[in-house]
């Protein structure tokens, strides 16, 4: 197993000796693994997605060595969120016209859903009461002279008048209250740009998104303030979002997804200041051969260890000294990772038909 040459995201220290080979597990999953997080129990919560769209996800409950299925249920499509008290998981729903329009608040006591909202992901835990989402945007048509918005939102209609108060007057990102189901507003999605992704900074004082086209906002949760935000990117190949995560020791927000010249960038969370940004097939080319490596997933250790999973079973750590390295831990993307309790292993799944774990250092 080799390590690439280093790049300096803050010049310091040399980086972690390469990781011992991945053990696969749980060699059952569908094709594509959404979610994972470990509940504090130390059962893993895993959501697979199917080959095809119109069949429903999964959630499934792992515990022992093996990882073997506790508790099923069918329907839920990830990401997803864990409350902190772990008793709440808020997934996907059924998908509208083959896009996201709602979600499933899901108590874990019962493993069954508890409700079906007209609010979409990202979603984001404040604390076991209150939960942050994102309110369905405008259905659009295209036609010859462009984009029209329609006069309905992206949503069940029966749903939003079950709960009409989370359809609000505009499509946002909203703050929402799991006992009374009231909302406010953060802040405005734009048309054909909603938010893809979200993390709270750990106080939860501050909610940061991100767009598929880049548009990267830092908004604060106690009165909707935006406080910094990133134009989007005018074109494709400037760089789009496939996910974010924030290294809670630095303050450094991270997005990853696809561009030209870079897909990795990294921020300071309190500016939004450009900290540094990388292509990660230049980075990982000496341990794949080539430059496709795409960003498909990245987290945070509580004491900063980053992880980033790709496309190619690559899995790139960024330790909390600045330095990275990189080793193989798979053949196919990996698009969801979880740290155990205690931090000394993470579980990888994705494309591949199994989930792998990987031993790291203690914190």
């Amino acid at each position: 197993m080799r390590l690439t040459d280093c790049t300096e995201l803050f010049p310091r220290f040399a980086p972690a000796s390469p990781r011992a080979a991945s053990t696969p597990l749980a060699k059952d999953t569908v094709p594509y693994v959404q979610f994972l997080a470990f509940e504090p129990r130390g059962s893993l919560l895993v959501i697979e997605a199917p080959g095809r769209a119109d069949q429903p996800g999964r959630l499934l409950r792992r515990s022992g060595a093996r990882l073997e299925i506790e508790a099923e249920l069918t329907g839920p499509l990830g990401p997803g969120a864990l409350s902190p008290d772990g008793r709440w998981l808020l997934t996907g729903g059924p998908l509208l016209a083959g896009q996201a329009a709602c979600c499933h608040l899901i108590d874990l006591d019962t493993f069954q859903v508890a409700h079906t909202l007209p609010v979409m992901r990202p979603f984001a835990w404040i604390d076991d009461e209150q939960f942050i989402a994102q309110s369905p945007n405008w259905a659009v048509a295209f036609r010859d002279e462009g984009v029209v918005k329609a006069e309905t939102r992206r949503v069940d209609p029966a749903l939003a008048a079950a709960v009409p108060a989370l359809v609000t007057p505009e499509p946002s990102m909203v703050r929402v209250s799991r006992t009374t189901l009231g909302c406010l507003p953060l802040l405005p999605s734009q048309l054909l740009d909603e938010e893809v992704c979200a993390v709270l900074s750990p106080d939860g004082d501050v909610l940061y998104t991100a767009t598929s086209f880049s548009r990267i906002s830092a908004v604060r949760v106690a009165d909707s303030r935006l406080l910094w935000q990133r134009a989007p990117s005018r074109l494709v190949t400037e760089g789009t979002v496939a996910a974010m995560g924030l290294d809670p020791t630095s303050n450094r927000l991270m997005t990853i997804g696809g561009g030209v010249s870079h897909d990795m960038l990294v921020l300071d969370a309190a500016s939004g200041a450009e900290l540094a940004r990388h292509s990660l097939g230049t980075l990982a080319r000496r341990v794949t051969g080539g430059t496709n490596t795409r960003g498909d997933s990245v987290c945070f250790r509580q004491e900063g260890l980053g992880v980033i999973g790709t496309n190619n079973g690559l899995v790139i750590e960024l330790g909390s000294d600045g330095r990275w390295s990189a080793y193989k831990a798979g053949a196919r993307s990996l698009r969801a990772i979880a740290f155990s309790a205690d931090g000394t292993s993470m579980v990888l799944g994705g494309a591949e038909k199994n989930l792998r774990a990987v031993s790291l250092s203690p914190r």
